[in-house]
């Protein structure tokens, strides 16, 4: 028992570390958008939030926060809730098994190809759970065909990631 305790700190370390890079990434991402897009399209906003422009992400923030929180009445309001938790989730556990160099992963699993291609899979519920808890036939419509949206992207990708782990001989990295 003892020995297992590194092992759990150092893949707590690491999944902390995947989770931080899967926060931030957007956020960078949505930082260098800003910055091409206004200096495209000639906007001030991108240019003025702080020197050149690195507080517009705060901005979009402080608005993000201050907006309402809004549930349909006829909502069925568990479902509705957890349906972003739902769809998120899986992909958070898919990025702990993909590796980041050529020794560096969060869980190394063995199998991890599957492990992404079935974890992801399950990320079609979050969308139907969606269109479902909002209550609206319309949404339920719009959800339904997300979903089969995201199936039919599926066999393609298995597809393409067999070819590539028959070349590489292996299911793991």
């Amino acid at each position: 028992m003892p020995s297992e305790l590194p092992l759990l700190v150092e893949v707590a370390l690491k999944a902390a570390v995947v989770l931080a890079v899967f926060l931030t990434m957007p956020l960078a991402l949505g930082q260098l958008e800003h910055k091409v897009m206004g200096h495209m399209q000639g906007r001030l906003g991108p240019m003025e939030a702080g020197p050149h422009g690195i507080l517009q992400l705060v901005a979009d923030g402080i608005k993000f926060v201050q907006k309402e929180d809004v549930t349909p009445a006829a909502a069925d309001r568990p479902v509705f809730r957890l349906a972003p938790a739902v769809a998120l989730i899986p992909y958070l556990v898919a990025l702990a098994v993909i590796p980041f160099g050529a020794s560096w992963v969060a869980a190394d699993v063995p199998g991890s190809l599957l492990l992404v291609l079935a974890v992801t899979s399950v990320g079609v519920i979050g969308t139907l759970m969606a269109g479902w808890g909002s209550g609206n036939k319309y949404s339920l419509l719009g959800g339904m065909r997300a979903g089969a949206q995201l199936v039919s992207y599926e066999l393609p990708l298995v597809i393409a990631a067999a070819s590539v782990a028959m070349a590489a001989g292996t299911l793991c990295r």
